[in-house]
């Protein structure tokens, strides 16, 4: 099992809005929606990057309550696989990726989605979120019992069908090893 962290070659890996301020992630969102960046292609004016924080304070505060260890205020993101995914590299006009054996991660600073954190951590929804943040052990036993999620065809929304688990990585130390 491999963590694959995907990106803009131009850009680096392991880039996160959130450890910028409030103004310079405003602004780099709202260039990078000018230039219709694929993966950018978000609301702009500071609504993603205000709910993109609620998110993630979201998922933090989730991953200690059940006993995480967070070596940082906001994750590093990437895909829990075997395999790459082929919508990765749909995500990025120059895609790169980053493959790390799973095992080379402190397991208590990881969390996981079963799919994207954003419909997981939705700032606007009123009812109790329909998936779950886990830790490495829960999501092994779901991957065991249930298996990976499906590979996303045409008329799959990844909002609505989770088709790849989301990893969180709560820590420095393994993904410094990968920056390029």
């Amino acid at each position: 099992m491999y963590l694959y962290h995907y990106f803009e070659k131009e850009r680096g890996p392991f880039l996160n809005l959130s450890d910028l301020s409030d103004d310079e992630a405003i602004q780099i969102q709202n260039d990078l929606s000018a230039q219709s960046q694929i993966y950018a292609r978000r609301y702009a004016n500071g609504q993603y990057i205000f709910e993109r924080r609620i998110v993630e304070k979201r998922a933090y505060s989730m991953f200690v309550k059940k006993g995480g260890n967070p070596q940082r205020q906001i994750p590093y993101y990437g895909i829990l696989s075997e395999n790459e995914l082929e919508e990765g590299y749909e995500w990025f006009i120059d895609c790169g990726v980053v493959k790390i054996p799973i095992e080379e991660f402190d397991k208590n600073t990881l969390s996981f989605t079963y799919g994207d954190s954003f419909p997981t951590f939705k700032p606007r929804r009123n009812e109790e979120p329909e998936y779950n943040l886990y830790l490495y052990d829960e999501i092994m036993s779901i991957i065991e019992k249930q298996g990976l999620p499906p590979i996303r065809t045409e008329d799959m929304s990844w909002w609505d069908n989770p088709t790849y688990i989301e990893a969180q990585v709560w820590s420095n130390e393994t993904i410094n090893k990968y920056r390029k």
